[in-house]
């Protein structure tokens, strides 16, 4: 492009000087040949150019370089572009190999008119060899100073390309860690020579990750917060699908339906709950879009079970029915509780009552004028103190049972480790009267070495009522057996001491065994209160196992006997 422009240039200047030699031309060509032939020698010497005349039809002359003669015998200049266009009266260019001088040559060709008449053409013409090797010299600077620029381009691109890419793939590890759920790091970390725009994709993609890490957070934190409530709800939770699949089930209801170990979630619930009431209601409340209250009673293994059982619509987010959660309250434990409450107040109240009404009845007789008879008068008298002994009795195991109940309630109860052998024998010196009085042997069997966690005077008033309650059921001439050993484990907590007291007495009923502890529980009411007893020892002695952390068995043959235990730490 360059070596074009600058041929073109020259061109342009030969054409110049071509006209600025065409009037001597003019005038030489009407004298001797030889003069223009001398001319144009002369001229092309000095300039370094080739200078030919020629006349119309391309005939030579005169020319700088040779013989006229010579010239039109060998070469054709009219068959040249340059002289082609001058003949037609144009300006001739071209350049090309010169046959005469056997180099490149640039040539310009002007048309112009002799002064005789006839047209005459005026070519000149400059070496192009000298410029050939300049500008060769010139591309060749040219290509390796573009080919250095290109390559410093290439390799500058192919850098920021590379830096580009390397940030780009860590952005998409980013992305690829984000849609993984690792937002808990930082997700991309880009140098300070990356492109501004993928500096500012990495940042975003951080803060996107730091969002969603701190919304992930506090969706885990709320789910376990309400797992936590769910699983430590006392009330029984089943969550069911429209299509009858266990969706969730909470530690409650799997206890309630004896499901531990088992397989629960998107099994049918036909397979797991048997109890046709509750089939039944959970058929129902599948079918009804509102909230379903109702209670039942279950059999499970001989017992009933009372629910109070809530059915609610389950929604999803876009608000489609997805099933129903049911939330059942078992109410068995209430009912039993509400149950003995009444029993008790009904217990107590005539427990109270009967040696109330005996005494104002007598107290009413002696008023009467009973007084005035003294024998009758004594008799009286002695009865209202034996209902008022009584009276003070029942009152004082209230009261004895209700501070055993709040040292309970209270962590008050201080034990210490102490023999077990020396509170059975304060206990059996403190029956021993009344067990001679029927001629009952109370033997003891105990290591002296034995000991546990207790606390004495609980404790020996414990074995002291087990020991009444045998002196006073059992028939005279009969032993009792008051023992104590180290056994295994209670529960998982280590060695025990079982304290047992053994009679031959009439034994429990198995209707009366898992409430007899209670208050005032009386298996022959006429019975017991012909022995003169409150119905308050054996509730005593239950509730001071407890307060040692134990607990109270009885093991009894109807008519053969019982076996009372207290079972209690040993460490």
């Amino acid at each position: 492009m360059v070596s074009a422009f600058h041929n073109q240039q020259i061109q342009e200047k030969l054409v110049g000087w071509s006209r600025f030699l065409v009037p001597q031309v003019r005038e030489l060509s009407t004298g001797k040949p030889v003069d223009l032939q001398d001319f144009c020698r002369r001229v092309g010497r000095v300039t370094a150019t080739r200078i030919t005349v020629l006349d119309g039809n391309g005939i030579v002359l005169a020319d700088s370089a040779g013989n006229p003669l010579f010239i039109n015998k060998h070469h054709k200049q009219h068959g040249y572009p340059e002289v082609i266009a001058a003949g037609r009266g144009d300006v001739g260019k071209s350049w090309r190999f010169d046959k005469t001088l056997k180099e490149d040559m640039v040539f310009a060709a002007i048309p112009f008119d002799f002064d005789e008449g006839g047209r005459g053409i005026l070519r000149l013409g400059v070496p192009y060899g000298e410029w050939s090797s300049f500008f060769s010299f010139f591309n060749f600077k040219v290509f390796l100073v573009g080919s250095g620029f290109v390559f410093m381009v290439v390799l500058f691109s192919w850098l920021l390309a590379r830096r580009i890419r390397i940030s780009l793939q860590e952005v998409s590890a980013g992305v690829r860690q984000l849609a993984d759920g690792k937002t808990n790091k930082h997700l991309v970390t880009v140098d300070d020579h990356a492109p501004r725009e993928v500096a500012v994709l990495a940042g975003t993609l951080n803060n996107v990750a730091k969002q969603v890490n701190k919304r992930v957070n506090l969706i885990v934190q709320q789910r376990n917060e309400l797992e936590l409530v769910f699983s430590s709800m006392t009330d029984g939770v089943l969550a069911i699908s429209t299509d009858h699949r266990v969706i969730r089930i909470n530690r409650s209801a799997t206890e309630l339906f004896n499901l531990g170990g088992m397989k629960i979630r998107g099994k049918m619930f036909e397979g797991i709950i048997r109890a046709r009431p509750l089939q039944e209601f959970l058929y129902l409340s599948l079918q009804k879009d509102e909230v379903v209250v109702r209670e039942l009673v279950l059999q499970s293994d001989g017992h009933s079970i009372t629910l109070h059982v809530r059915a609610i619509p389950l929604y999803d987010g876009d608000e489609k029915r997805m099933g129903i959660l049911v939330v059942m309250n078992n109410l068995t434990r209430l009912n039993k509780l509400e149950n003995i409450r009444q029993d008790f107040v009904a217990n107590v109240s005539h427990e109270l009552k009967t040696p109330i009404t005996s005494i104002r009845g007598y107290v009413e007789t002696l008023l009467d004028g009973a007084l005035d008879d003294r024998e009758a008068a004594g008799n009286f008298l002695n009865i209202i103190d034996r209902q008022g002994r009584r009276l003070e009795a029942i009152v004082e195991d209230l009261l004895t049972l209700a501070r055993i109940e709040d040292k309970a309630d209270k962590k008050s109860v201080i034990l210490e480790t102490g023999n077990i052998r020396p509170v059975l024998e304060a206990a059996m010196q403190t029956c021993f009267v009344q067990a001679e009085q029927k001629n009952m042997d109370i033997r003891v069997e105990c290591d002296s070495a034995l000991t546990g966690r207790i606390n004495r005077p609980m404790l020996e008033q414990a074995v002291i009522n087990l020991l009444t309650n045998s002196v006073v059921y059992c028939p005279p001439d009969t032993p009792i057996v008051l023992s104590a050993d180290r056994q295994g484990s209670l529960r998982g907590r280590g060695a025990f001491v079982r304290i047992s007291v053994t009679d031959q007495g009439p034994g429990i009923a198995e209707k009366h065994k898992e409430r007899i502890f209670e208050r005032f529980y009386r298996c022959d009411k006429a019975r017991s209160r012909k022995h003169g007893g409150t119905g308050l020892g054996l509730a005593i002695v239950k509730h001071i196992a407890t307060a040692h952390n134990g607990r109270v068995e009885l093991q009894s043959i109807y008519g053969k006997g019982a076996v009372f235990s207290i079972i209690i730490p040993a460490e």
